[in-house]
């Protein structure tokens, strides 16, 4: 009795240690009851233990091991009401502290490893040992209750996804569980919950079942497959750990991103002939028109109050329910499949944004051009609900105020729709298709009408890929911008890992429908300047527009305001006539506003800066011009000496490599924008000496200067491992990134230059250069 006892506690300790749980067969059985007892554990490992028993090589007895799947499973669901399936600010989704503990007491006496090793059961061994073969349902069943259990698990125990995402063979066999309709909706939630836990991407190389699951999904299973695709086309892992360029660059050098794998994984499924057609058919598909009563607000919410108070909803029909319970359970049958169908589509936009960002974009953006895409989102945009007044007074229902906007499926439609445009247009000759037959046919006639040369891509513009219609998609995203109210905030998911809906409980980003349709505004701008593609805009009234919203009165969240400068930027640069029109279109009331916001928000306003830097020194260098800095109200911002070096000091002010971005690294880019051109003009010293006497006024020698060495060396170091960075640079500043980097070593030469920081720093500020 003592041996047994030292073994039983030996045993205990080698499992707290290992991190390996406790199977029931290493255990006495008057001990398990014992413990059972005591412990109320509800009777968990004496069921586990008659599992284990029974789903053994030689004894395996299907009947009972479905009986004892189901009574686990039920743990689970017992103590689950319907509230608890929606989703709170802190917790996605809500459970209780008695279903945790029943996950714990599952999986420490080896739950999980008994199930999973009955889901492999009947490939590994078939059922040949049985005395009753099971049949194909019966099987599917099994299946069935073993990817309950499994997902269930996961959910409620933190480390079982983690652990069970490492095995390679058990990914491989829940692949192969997506071959059955009956199995697929359940093997593809455990995928899910494993991905979403997974730090490595997986190859799709070694899912021997690809090629065959793209052909045989119907088009809703594959809508659903693409959320589990999507985890392995993108290195979101390594991106959660690079909020910096710096932790970037870092993860970079010690190869740890895997960037390489999602391409090869992009690749493998372009290579796949049905798999792209398909998707763009998702894409473009019309949703399915609601009912009238899908719009019934007050009803609906009447009846979410009726589920709560109730602490449920039976999804069974009853003969005694009155009509109105049974109207709103067919209301919230309706909601769902509708939930479904959105999220869907959001699925297949993103994935789709993935292949538009990956490394191959232009093969991609080819193939998707000749599918027809453009033409199918825009007339999908026609029947999406954007901004009409029905919608505005009485909001829609798909946007109901459950927790807290986190993130609803219409909200998360529009925005990946519009992501999805940017992502096509952005510098990419095809951008034209955005348009209709006619409207290129206007846009050629602006050219002429200016007497500009006609880009070779617009001439090149295969009109029979345009848009139909009066309209096409750039024109109506452009008039839902300009109807659109001044801000109007949506809360967004980011697609990746696991969250309520998109998939990842902590990527809330306060985004707003108007960000994204300028954001989609200017990819169609970005690039090369195009006079035309501007004048275009503006003869449609975008100018005024935003000049009207930055001035507003309104309160603008910052990326709201970003967004307006940004496309304001590419809107106005190299563009006499914008200027002109810019003039025009601002009051001096407006003005003194506008140059107020744009000073005291220079990480929001740079790249409006940036692009009046490089207009004044495009209108001063083109031989045409007769439009110098003066001649416009904004070239006082940086004709006037003490009001360029403010705006100079701001921008470099505003960032340290430590805190240098995606997002904020444009304001280094603005800087470097100052002081090559101040390079060219035999200036650089006067600009560094300004720095100096900064300084001076705030008694603080070398602090301005210090900070720009070390951002300056930080760009070198970063942008000569990013060819695609560079080359972005280049198309929208028209400066050699040569040229770049020449001003740099300039600036960071030694200092017997006068051109070179280091000749202005003080001593003490040396020693660590």
């Amino acid at each position: 009795m003592a041996k047994r006892n030292r073994n039983l506690v030996s045993s205990i300790m080698a499992s707290q240690v290992s991190g390996k749980c406790i199977r029931t067969n290493m255990l006495p059985k008057d001990f398990i009851e014992d413990v059972d007892r005591r412990l109320n554990f509800k009777e968990i490992p004496v069921i586990l233990a008659k599992l284990e028993r029974h789903s053994s090589l030689q004894r395996f007895n299907f009947s009972k091991c479905m009986r004892y799947i189901e009574e686990l499973s039920h743990f689970f669901t017992e103590t689950m009401s319907v509230s608890e399936m929606f989703y709170s600010e802190n917790e996605l989704p809500v459970y209780t502290k008695e279903r945790a503990r029943i996950g714990q007491v599952l999986n420490l006496f080896g739950g999980v490893e008994i199930v999973v090793q009955i889901l492999f059961y009947p490939v590994t061994y078939g059922f040949k040992l049985c005395k009753l073969k099971p049949s194909r349902l019966q099987q599917t069943e099994l299946y069935l209750g073993c990817l309950d259990f499994i997902h269930n698990i996961c959910l409620v125990v933190d480390g079982v996804a983690v652990n069970l995402a490492k095995r390679n063979e058990l990914i491989s066999h829940l692949f192969t569980l997506l071959e059955q309709k009956k199995t697929f909706s359940r093997a593809l939630v455990v995928l899910e919950d494993l991905f979403g836990s997974r730090k490595e991407i997986i190859d799709l190389d070694r899912i021997v079942n690809m090629r065959k699951l793209i052909n045989i999904l119907d088009q809703k299973q594959l809508g659903n497959f693409c959320r589990v695709l999507s985890f392995t086309l993108s290195d979101l892992e390594s991106v959660e750990e690079r909020s910096t360029l710096l932790a970037q660059d870092e993860v970079d050098r010690k190869g740890m991103s895997q960037k390489d794998v999602a391409d090869n994984n992009q690749a493998t499924l372009i290579g796949l002939k049905e798999f792209l057609p398909r998707i763009v058919r998702l894409a473009c598909q019309p949703m399915v028109e609601r009912s009238s009563h899908f719009l019934d607000m007050v009803d609906f919410q009447t009846f979410l109050q009726d589920v709560f108070m109730s602490e449920g909803l039976d999804l069974e029909s009853d003969e005694h329910e009155s009509l109105g319970h049974r109207t709103l359970r067919s209301s919230f049958s309706h909601i769902q499949g509708h939930i479904h169908e959105v999220m869907h589509k959001v699925e297949v936009f993103y994935v789709l944004c993935l292949f538009l960002t990956g490394k191959h974009k232009l093969i991609v953006q080819k193939k998707l051009s000749e599918m027809r895409l453009i033409p199918g989102m825009s007339q999908l945009f026609d029947k999406m609900s954007w901004l009409n007044e029905t919608e505005r007074m009485n909001q829609d229902l798909m946007d109901l105020e459950i927790a807290d906007h986190e993130c609803t499926p219409q909200t998360a439609l529009k925005i990946q729709f519009l992501r999805l445009v940017h992502s096509f247009c952005d510098r990419h000759e095809n951008k034209h298709l955005l348009l209709t037959p006619r409207e290129v046919d206007e846009l050629q006639e602006l050219y002429v009408q200016n007497d500009l040369e006609l880009p070779e891509s617009l001439t090149n513009t295969n009109r029979k890929l345009c848009c139909t219609g009066e309209k096409g998609l750039l024109s109506k995203i452009l008039e839902t911008l300009i109807r659109c109210p001044p801000t109007a905030p949506l809360r967004f998911t980011l697609p990746g890992k696991s969250s309520c809906l998109l998939g990842s409980s902590n990527f809330y980003v306060k985004f707003s429908l108007r960000f994204w349709l300028s954001r989609a505004i200017e990819g169609f701008l970005r690039g090369r300047a195009s006079v035309g593609d501007q004048l275009f805009l503006i003869k449609r009234g975008l100018l005024e527009h935003l000049v009207d919203h930055i001035t507003s009165e309104e309160l603008k969240p910052k990326e709201i305001l970003q967004s307006s400068f940004d496309l304001l930027g590419e809107l106005m640069k190299f563009n006499q006539f914008a200027f002109i029109r810019f003039d025009q279109a601002i009051s001096t009331k407006q003005f003194e506003k506008f140059v107020g916001i744009l000073t005291s928000n220079v990480v929001d306003s740079n790249m409006l800066i940036r692009c009046l830097v490089l207009s004044q020194e495009h209108f001063l260098s083109s031989p045409l011009a007769d439009f110098t800095a003066g001649a416009f109200k904004l070239g006082s911002l940086i004709s006037n000496w003490e009001q360029m070096i403010f705006l100079l000091y701001k921008l470099i002010n505003s960032i340290t490599v430590g805190t240098l971005t995606q997002e904020n690294v444009s304001c280094l880019n603005t800087t470097l924008v100052f002081l090559m051109f101040a390079h060219r003009h035999g200036k650089l010293p006067a600009y560094l000496m300004a720095f100096v006497r900064e300084e001076n006024i705030q008694k603080n020698p070398g602090f301005i200067l210090t900070n720009l060495r070390l951002l300056l060396e930080f760009w070198k170091t970063h942008y000569l491992k990013r060819g695609k960075d560079c080359s972005a640079l280049e198309q929208s500043s028209c400066i050699s990134f040569d040229h770049w980097k020449q001003v740099v070593d300039v600036l960071l030469s030694d200092s017997s230059y006068s051109t070179s920081v280091l000749h202005y720093l003080p001593s003490s500020c040396m020693r660590g250069s």
